[in-house]
């Protein structure tokens, strides 16, 4: 039932999700990186503007999770795309597995132009640019569909705009989840994170939110998470979401899994911004149909994986344990006082997003 009603969510979004994140489009000339002269094959054109007429493109994205996870395959599926639209000019190679860095090393690469594309959750932007720091706040969102409703209307678009001059453009959002703990004591109310060494997101925002129901958070490299789990260096995990908790076999070292759901965490697909804007008009718009159209896809697939993982991680023996939210959400508040009118974070704007999804209601 939960992944038809999940499946009717993404099918209902599409098409609004479509027009929204091809807002975050635009740009101008400039230089481009990872080109190659035009190639002509088979019989030339008599439309000088077909996809296939002009340079062709040799790019990477970087992924530091696993291959045939949703990340993954979304990228997969946007390099499909692209390589069909550009008449096979555009060819985009998935580099998953954290084999070019941390997703920080990989976003270090994109800004300076040595590497094209890189996917990241969000909080992984805190270390270079003050946009994305809305979703860190906890509990920004009462539900990952009032997010979606909201981020596919116009935060999306929004924030992607808001990353101009930054060295990244912002292709759009893939479906990540929303954060939860897992861990080896049994966790239902804030007060059961008295003391507990978590590892927490490296941003500081997310840290604060854990020290504020007096946890120990802790920060642990991705592929840290489980060495450190197995050697009890941490008590706790988050800073992960359901996927990425089985995705990483993070699950295989708790015994529970506190569904706490506390961050929605999209995750940002970024371009070196100088590489967008080398791309002729006609190129941009190849690049973002493309993508809008792997973002309903991969979105879809992200759901289904989300519920098959959670199922297949309770039939492991790890208890899953449904939270109040708003106890864990008055918790948390204190996180506001700190952190809205700073970072970034601005009080008009997160009184918008209240507003939108009341509106949902």
């Amino acid at each position: 039932m939960w992944i038809l009603m999940k499946k009717a969510i993404a099918l209902f979004l599409a098409l609004s999700m479509v027009i929204s994140l091809a807002a975050c489009s635009g740009g101008s000339q400039g230089t481009s990186g990872n080109t190659t002269p035009p190639t002509n094959s088979g019989a030339p054109s008599n439309d000088t503007n077909s996809p296939s007429d002009g340079p062709t493109y040799h790019w990477q994205v970087g992924n530091v999770l696993a291959a045939d996870q949703p990340w993954d395959l979304g990228l997969v599926k946007f390099a499909e795309l692209l390589n069909e639209y550009s008449g096979g000019r555009m060819e985009l190679t998935v580099q998953s597995g954290g084999v070019l860095g941390s997703e920080i090393a990989m976003l270090e690469s994109v800004q300076m132009g040595t590497l094209d594309f890189s996917i990241c959750s969000t909080p992984s932007m805190s270390g270079f640019v003050d946009s994305q720091n809305y979703f860190d706040l906890p509990y920004l969102f009462q539900s990952v569909e009032d997010a979606w409703a909201i981020m596919d209307d116009w935060l999306a678009a929004d924030r992607c705009a808001a990353l101009e001059g930054s060295g990244f453009k912002g292709l759009g959002y893939f479906e990540n989840g929303t954060y939860m703990v897992g861990s080896n004591v049994r966790i239902e109310h804030p007060e059961d994170m008295q003391g507990v060494r978590v590892r927490s997101h490296s941003s500081n925002l997310q840290s604060d939110s854990f020290a504020a129901i007096g946890a120990m958070p802790l920060s642990v490299a991705w592929g840290d998470i489980y060495t450190s789990l197995q050697q009890h260096t941490i008590d706790a995990v988050s800073g992960t979401t359901l996927t990425n908790m089985y995705g990483g076999k993070f699950y295989e070292q708790v015994k529970y899994i506190t569904m706490t759901n506390h961050h929605f965490i999209p995750s940002l697909v970024v371009m070196n911004e100088d590489l967008w804007n080398s791309l002729s008009s006609e190129d941009q718009e190849i690049v973002q149909k493309a993508f809008n159209e792997a973002v309903v896809y991969q979105r879809e697939i992200a759901f289904e994986y989300a519920e098959t993982y959670k199922n297949n991680i309770v039939d492991s023996g790890v208890e899953i344990i449904d939270v109040d939210t708003a106890e864990w959400a008055e918790a948390m508040s204190s996180v506001y006082d700190k952190y809205v009118g700073t970072v970034g974070i601005d009080a008009d704007m997160i009184t918008r997003i209240q507003e939108a999804e009341a509106a949902l209601q």
